[in-house]
């Protein structure tokens, strides 16, 4: 009980990455394994493989954020009993669709989770200006959110050495015909909103391959958080896991622990 172990991991609605089989078996031996006493999910649907991957992973509260598009949504599961939560949905519509938050509180005899707040969404995948409207819509500080989770299809700079950012994210972008790389989400998060990245925070010198969450070879699945004053919980450790394949996102992976 001196230590707390979370996850977030975008699931590609439960599909592999090349063959769209169903990847909950797979999911389920490479995350069996770390113990988690909490995961934050994307692109799920309120259905058996979500539920199934929960039961299999001995997660057995669990919720749902539903969005416009259902493939869009968000869960939260945890071993711990859930006594309180909310889902928040974009009042207005994107090219990339609606996008929700997922807010909770969970109960227990764990430390951890006095007076603690977790959340999970996801951004939209298209343009920088939206994820921006669609962050400072849910307010995650407003909400007192200590523990930001999800896939924020956002960039962050120090991620990548100058070679690889020309080549493997500018280069690559132009070719596809998508968005310039942008950082002011990420930037917004933790300089205006003081949250930290943990995976940043605990691989300082980390960069370009080593860092990469998602198929194209870039950061943007994150555990972001707020420390309280005086808290007795300090991130000890945070790495990515590979998926293999699974899905078409890597897992990044926190763990607090009691001071």
């Amino acid at each position: 009980m001196s230590t707390f172990r979370l996850a977030t991991l975008n699931v590609h609605s439960f599909r592999t990455r090349s063959t769209y089989a169903n990847n909950v078996s797979d999911l389920v031996s490479i995350l069996k394994p770390l113990n988690l006493d909490l995961i934050a999910l994307e692109e799920i649907t309120n259905d058996t493989d979500w539920r199934r991957l929960c039961r299999d992973l001995s997660l057995p509260h669990l919720i749902y954020g539903d969005c416009e598009r259902h493939h869009f949504g968000v869960g939260i599961a945890s071993c711990y009993p859930i006594i309180s939560s909310s889902n928040q949905e974009t009042t207005a519509s994107y090219q990339g669709g609606h996008r929700s938050l997922l807010r909770c509180v969970l109960n227990g005899d764990h430390r951890f989770l006095t007076d603690r707040i977790f959340a999970v969404t996801h951004l939209d995948y298209l343009d920088e200006n939206d994820r921006l409207h669609q962050i400072k819509e849910f307010n995650p500080p407003e909400q007192n959110i200590d523990i930001l989770m999800g896939d924020m299809n956002a960039l962050t700079r120090e991620d990548y050495s100058d070679d690889y950012y020309q080549h493997r994210v500018v280069d690559v972008r132009k070719q596809a015909a998508w968005e310039s790389p942008r950082f002011e989400l990420t930037n917004l998060i933790k300089n205006e909103w003081n949250y930290i990245d943990a995976f940043r925070l605990i691989n300082p010198t980390l960069k370009n391959e080593k860092v990469t969450t998602c198929y194209y070879g870039t950061r943007i699945d994150y555990i972001y958080f707020r420390p309280k004053i005086n808290d007795l919980w300090m991130l000890s450790k945070c790495w990515i896991i590979d998926t293999k394949g699974a899905t078409d996102h890597n897992a990044v992976v926190a763990e607090f622990k009691e001071k």
